[in-house]
């Protein structure tokens, strides 16, 4: 499945983090639609200029591809930001180069991204294991059966309805029933005269070999070995019988940073690469389309999104949800909300809680409301217990949550509204809302607007428009004629469950837009 279209709502709640520093590779669209606050820097960049860069820019996150983060980076990153959460994102798995007993000394939160990017690698390796005339070889030996491993193996099984695969590593019978795949738990058992070896062994997994000299002579002599993890998989003595094998060809998938490494290491073991029978084939396509790109950042915004979820709810549960009963001051602030659904009082509410002129603009709503079917549907508790969600519904389940606890501590903030704490929201909850937001001085519009006049309207201060339906809800706040699209799609954002939640994220936005807004308006 392709994950490549980044959550609509992700670039806004990133938007709410501090600075977030972005030293991987990352996909064009990522790279265009990512709030200001993100920094790209080249992934190549030296140990100096990140220390520098850390110190100037005092990030709260950093994304980080296969760099070595060591206890130096560690130190200066937490004397920049002394205080706060840090969190550390790794786009891909290996954790190897990073000192995890240091960041949790610091409290720095380190977090991956396993198994996002195997099927792009898996393909990689078929590709390589593909022989000349396009064929696969009849049989394939797999070292390692994580991630990447069972995506090679469903791949190839895809293929080639005729091929054979020896997987060195312990059956799993939940995975695969298929008769042309066979475990074996002996190295020599799985590899010996194998033509063709895909090496994807699970590094953090200490019951996979190395692969040693005896392994790589037991080898079929014109074998081909595809390798896609670190080389420090080869002790060696592997690494001195590969470079005197007169025809076995190692293709090794890495970045730049480790084909230094290995070139050096080669050369201190006596057998320079320069001096190999077989020269190595160095790639760095396993993961560098941008299709793996897209999967990659899908997954470390997903992440993002969470954190900033959590923070977003954090602060919001901190202020006091009791609507005023007073006006609003007539130098305060104007903000303009277009619809009329449930999810436009929540905007109107945390907008007047904000202390800002709120005028909502809508017409008149009817008792055979299609939005209300929202209402009558909403759940009322969050201390139902749930499973884990699986890793692609985290970011909306999540959203509910938080929703659910902000709606919550409206009902407890107003006295008025704590009947609905123990029954079913009922259109009673809409009536409600709007008798208090209008004795707060809240102004109720009996006007549908139209494109051409949310944006007139929009040149004076910011409007949010909220289009709610059955099949589409889309949430954006519009000034000076520009949409900044919040969220839209039902996965996200449909529904009353997570409409305070939202309200939120548009007050904050708004709130950090504030001073150019008041220039803007001076002009």
């Amino acid at each position: 499945m392709t994950l490549s279209c980044v959550p609509p709502v992700a670039a806004s709640l990133i938007a709410t983090l501090d600075t977030v520093l972005h030293i991987a590779p990352v996909s064009r669209r990522w790279r265009a639609d990512a709030p200001g606050n993100v920094v790209f820097l080249p992934p190549t960049l030296t140990k100096q200029t990140l220390l520098l860069q850390i110190a100037l820019l005092r990030p709260s996150a950093l994304i980080i591809a296969d760099q070595v983060i060591d206890a130096e980076i560690i130190e200066r990153w937490r004397s920049a930001h002394p205080f706060g959460d840090l969190c550390l994102i790794r786009r891909g798995t290996s954790l190897d180069k990073v000192r995890l007993d240091l960041c949790e000394a610091n409290d720095i939160r380190v977090i991956n991204t396993p198994g996002v990017n195997a099927p792009h690698v898996a393909a990689y390796m078929v590709r390589w294991l593909t022989l000349g005339e396009g064929a696969l070889p009849s049989e394939v030996g797999v070292v390692g059966y994580g991630n990447v491993g069972k995506a090679l193996v469903r791949l190839l099984l895809e293929r080639d309805p005729h091929v054979r695969i020896k997987v060195l590593g312990e059956y799993q019978s939940q995975e695969t029933t298929d008769s042309r795949v066979t475990f074996a738990v002996d190295r020599f058992e799985a590899l010996t005269g194998a033509h063709a070896v895909a090496l994807c062994p699970t590094r953090n997994d200490e019951t996979t070999p190395r692969i040693d000299g005896a392994l790589i002579e037991c080898l079929h002599p014109h074998a081909r070995l595809v390798c896609v993890v670190e080389p420090d998989v080869f002790s060696d003595d592997a690494v001195q019988a590969l470079a005197v094998a007169e025809h076995l060809q190692l293709v090794l998938g890495c970045g730049s940073v480790t084909l230094g490494e290995f070139r050096s290491r080669a050369q201190l073991l006596g057998c320079s690469l320069d001096t190999w029978r077989k020269p190595v084939t160095f790639t760095i396509q396993a993961t560098s389309s941008d299709a793996c790109h897209g999967d990659l950042d899908h997954a470390v915004c997903v992440q993002q999104s969470l954190i900033a979820v959590r923070g977003l709810l954090k602060r919001s549960l901190a202020k006091s949800f009791t609507i005023p009963t007073v006006q609003t001051d007539a130098a305060a602030p104007c903000v303009s909300i277009v619809g009329r659904g449930i999810n436009s009082l929540f905007q109107a509410v945390m907008f007047r809680l904000a202390n800002y002129q709120v005028t909502v603009y809508g017409t008149e709503r009817h008792s055979d409301d299609t939005r209300l079917k929202h209402v009558n549907t909403w759940p009322m508790s969050t201390t139902q217990p749930t499973a884990e969600p699986e890793p692609d519904h985290r970011l909306p389940v999540e959203c509910h949550r938080a929703g659910l606890e902000l709606f919550e501590k409206l009902l407890a903030d107003n006295p008025s509204l704590a009947r609905f704490a123990h029954g079913q929201a009922t259109t009673a909850l809409w009536d409600e809302l709007e008798a208090l937001l209008g004795a707060s001085g809240v102004r109720f519009l009996p006007q549908q607007l139209s494109p051409a006049q949310t944006a007139a309207l929009s040149r004076r201060h910011c409007v949010v428009s909220v289009l709610e339906g059955d099949d589409l809800e889309e949430l954006s706040i519009v000034y000076r004629c520009a949409h900044n699209r919040i969220v839209a799609g039902g996965t996200y954002a449909a529904g009353t469950t997570q409409g305070l939640l939202w309200a939120s994220l548009v007050q904050e936005i708004i709130q950090a837009k504030a001073p150019m807004v008041l220039a803007m308006n001076a002009q």
